[in-house]
């Protein structure tokens, strides 16, 4: 009886360290060597990396992009019009993960 319990009980701890690595638990402001590569390190690159994001938008055009400070570092924000003259605001991250924002 003993070792099935025992067996019971290393399948759950195994289940649930499995399913908790899954979700991404423990992500921080260490995020490994792929963040480093990909990092964003002035205005320019935020800019390219919002354009190539919105190769859907028809004519896009950066209007403007500022620099600012995020909770984890410098973000950037990009201004983007289309050519039906609609805009779009777009918030890069230290990471270079471009988040569009209204």
């Amino acid at each position: 009886m003993k070792k099935v319990i025992s067996l019971a009980v290393m399948l759950v701890m195994a289940f649930s360290c499995a399913a908790y690595a899954q979700m991404g638990m423990g992500r921080g402001m260490g995020r490994g060597p792929a963040a480093t590569a990909n990092s964003v390190a002035n205005v320019d690159e935020a800019k390219a990396l919002v354009l190539k994001q919105a190769t859907n938008l028809k004519g896009a055009k950066v209007v403007s992009a500022t620099e600012g400070q995020g909770r984890r570092g410098t973000m950037y924000i990009v201004n983007v019009t289309d050519e039906s003259g609609r805009n779009y605001e777009y918030h890069v991250n230290p990471w270079g993960e471009v988040i569009l924002f209204k």
